[in-house]
């Protein structure tokens, strides 16, 4: 016997016991076997029914649904003031560049699994809150199954659950016992008006109300009401009601408020495998291929988004098509953006109301850009209230095609509970769901009124719009090449610095008549990585007493050279970009007074800055991207001091110097050479990381501006 049939029996056996008692003292009624028969066929029925009505998932244009069982991941519940403090927009600033992370919420408040909180004694009355596609009515089915199973299942309790779509309400007249009755007498209960009175008098029934937010608005207070009512007149069954936080006012008395988190990664990973766990799936890994790209660096966004069940439904949809998560992810940002804006209302079947007669999505697009890029602007990413009413006003005013006659708050409100693309973080201070969101929009923005130079010039050397330089190139496609141009005119200016220019004229009169087959690029890149890595061995081998700041300066310009490196070739013997994040970690460890053994053994370190020369002098030996010079003396002394784990900054700078050919003074770097250096690189490396976000970006013209990295600035 299958499982699920085992399943389904225990739960209509266990079903029917509770009917049985529901109908024992109902004088009308004989509890012989002819209307045994007739409950277990009812009983049988309205498992099926539920099963089948609330027991699957499809949304999104999945193709077929889904059994809720087979993908649910589980959900945590906070305390729901935990979602909303008193803090000041300032205060939320400066906290949230504190935590050192994307989150906008703070989840260090203890979290409950949610189906232990359905059945505890003292949340009876449960009121659910969440934003829009955070999983409310997922959560509230899973209860319902899981009472369904009796048992077996983790509710436990001895009731029957009724599931209760509030959005079906539209008349002024509402009856919820008849409505509860109506769920008994489709699947042919005997005398269901009966069942359903004693039922309630029995404390049987487990009421499960969706979708407050979703009631028109001119019936929820006769909704409200005769949920109130219904609870105090049958006290002893239990409800659970669910709502988005932003349109929940604390419409109930005595009840337990909760509120659902967003994924953690536990949740996400647990989710991905539950999705591809297919024979083909398990036996290709979808799963942990998916989940191991999805950590990726390059995909944080994605996988921010994916904190959302919503979205990573979204994300396991798009995988399930191309079998990658998209290195060009403006096309999965826009199409989550229009999935919160329009689809999942029409999903949900949410009424949009009179706010948006005539304020359509491209209008809506058009403000969230609006706010988002004078957020960043202002290096801001929470917005008072007053702030947005604003932003809101003007541009209703200022926009031709814009209704008129609309009303700022309300706009807001609904943006807010609709669609959850803004949110409340404390009292009338806001920002957006997430912040990849806000980067999207903000490259929107930058894309529509051509404000790239302006980009470029104020903003390149500054990483909170790392992301939205990215994007604007997914944005701008095969036209990004003028991007990067400008990009590339900024490495001009930045390689001005004395020091830096003098490596450049070295690496380009070294490598310009070698026999190795690497492109120009690549051979200047490889000899300015041996510098640079000479220059890290020789300040570790100067003096014991560290400059901390500079330790990190030097093992940061080493690591984008060699990531530079890796990005221009895919040469496997090139083995210094797996090293090199040692050199980072150790100075990163040493720099933040860490315990870390290495970092505090000045041999060991000494000895691992030797290590990686070493390895980078036997890759220039071997693969001769220099020409004209003797590296063997060179390797041979940083054998001996590697194995020593010892050597002298004059020995080690005097026969790098001749070996090289090359002044001493270059490896000599000052603070503002490495800032210089930093910059630089940081540069180029952008531009290889939006280049790689530009779809049908031109070959010959990239390579163009390849050949022309890494030399000394032109006139």
């Amino acid at each position: 016997m299958e499982p699920g049939t085992f399943l389904a029996a225990e739960a209509i056996k266990g079903f029917v016991g509770l009917a049985v008692r529901v109908f024992g003292d109902m004088a009308d009624i004989k509890l012989d076997e002819p209307f045994r028969q007739l409950l277990f066929s009812a009983t049988k029925k309205y498992v099926q029914t539920y099963t089948e009505r609330h027991g699957h998932v499809q949304v999104l244009g999945m193709s077929k649904p889904i059994p809720l069982d087979d993908i649910y991941s589980g959900a945590w519940m906070l305390d729901s003031a935990a979602l909303k403090s008193y803090a000041s927009q300032s205060d939320l600033e400066e906290t949230y560049r504190n935590k050192g992370q994307r989150r906008f919420r703070d989840y260090s408040c203890p979290k409950r699994n949610g189906i232990e909180i359905a059945r505890d004694k003292d949340c009876a009355r449960l009121i659910v809150l969440g934003d829009p596609g955070i999983g409310k009515s997922t959560f509230l089915r899973k209860v319902g199954l899981e009472a369904l199973k009796g048992n077996a299942g983790d509710y436990q309790l001895p009731h029957i659950p009724v599931f209760l779509e509030l959005k079906r309400f539209r008349s002024t007249e509402v009856d919820l016992k008849a409505s509860i009755t109506e769920e008994f007498e489709n699947c042919g209960f005997p005398s269901p008006e009966g069942f359903t009175e004693n039922a309630l008098k029995k404390g049987q029934l487990l009421l499960l109300f969706d979708g407050l937010d979703e009631v028109p608005a001119d019936n929820l207070n006769t909704i409200i009401e005769s949920i109130q009512n219904l609870v105090d007149r049958y006290s002893e069954n239990r409800f659970i009601a669910s709502c988005r936080i932003a349109a929940y006012h604390t419409y109930f008395k005595r009840v337990s408020t909760v509120a659902i988190a967003e994924f953690d990664d536990d949740q996400i990973e647990r989710f991905i495998y539950n999705w591809f766990s297919s024979k083909l799936d398990r036996e290709y890994q979808t799963a942990e291929q998916c989940w191991e790209r999805l950590q990726q660096p390059v995909n944080k966004g994605s996988k921010e988004l994916a904190q959302s069940p919503l979205l990573l439904t979204f994300i396991c949809l798009v995988y399930n098509k191309s079998l990658t998560v998209p290195s060009n992810r403006t096309t999965l940002y826009s199409r989550a953006l229009d999935i919160l804006l329009e689809e999942w209302a029409t999903e949900k079947r949410v009424g949009r109301g009179e706010i948006y007669e005539g304020f359509h999505a491209d209008l809506e697009k058009e403000l969230l850009a609006k706010i988002a890029y004078e957020g960043f602007e202002n290096d801001q990413l929470f917005f008072s209230k007053e702030q947005l009413i604003k932003y809101i006003t003007v541009f209703l005013g200022d926009t031709l095609d814009a209704p008129k006659n609309l009303n700022a708050s309300a706009v807001l409100e609904a943006i807010e509970v609709q669609q959850g693309i803004l949110v409340e973080r404390a009292t009338d201070v806001y920002s957006f769901s997430h912040l990849t969101l806000q980067e999207f929009l903000a490259a929107k923005y930058i894309v529509t009124r051509n404000l790239q130079k302006d980009l470029v010039e104020l903003y390149l050397l500054d990483f909170r719009w790392r992301e939205v330089f990215l994007l604007v190139a997914g944005l701008m496609k095969g036209g990004a090449i003028r991007f990067l141009q400008q990009l590339e005119g900024q490495t001009q200016t930045l390689s001005k610095n004395p020091q830096l220019k003098g490596l450049l004229a070295w690496a380009e009169v070294k490598t310009s008549h070698t026999a190795s087959g690497y492109s120009g690029e690549v051979k200047r890149i490889f000899a300015l990585v041996l510098i640079f890595y000479l220059a890290l061995a020789i300040t570790w081998a100067r003096t014991s007493d560290f400059d901390l700041s500079g330790d990190f300066a030097r093992a940061r310009v080493c690591i984008l050279a060699s990531d530079l490196t890796s990005d221009l070739t895919s040469n496997p013997d090139f083995v210094l970009a797996s090293t090199s994040g040692l050199a980072l970690a150790l100075a990163t460890a040493r720099a933040s007074g860490s315990n870390n053994t290495l970092a505090n053994n000045p041999s060991l370190v000494l000895a691992n800055n030797l290590g990686l020369a070493l390895a980078s002098a036997k890759f220039t030996m071997n693969n001769q991207p220099i020409s004209d010079v003797d590296l063997q003396p060179l390797i041979s002394y940083l054998e001996r001091s590697f194995e020593a784990s010892k050597s002298t900054a004059e020995e080690l700078t005097s026969i790098s110097s001749s070996s090289l050919d090359i002044s001493p003074k270059f490896f000599d770097l000052s603070t503002d050479d490495l800032q210089a250096f930093t910059n630089y690189l940081s540069t180029y490396q952008l531009m290889i990381d939006c280049s790689k976000q530009a779809s049908g970006l031109s070959a010959q013209q990239w390579e163009a501006i390849k050949q022309r990295m890494f030399l000394p600035p032109q006139s």
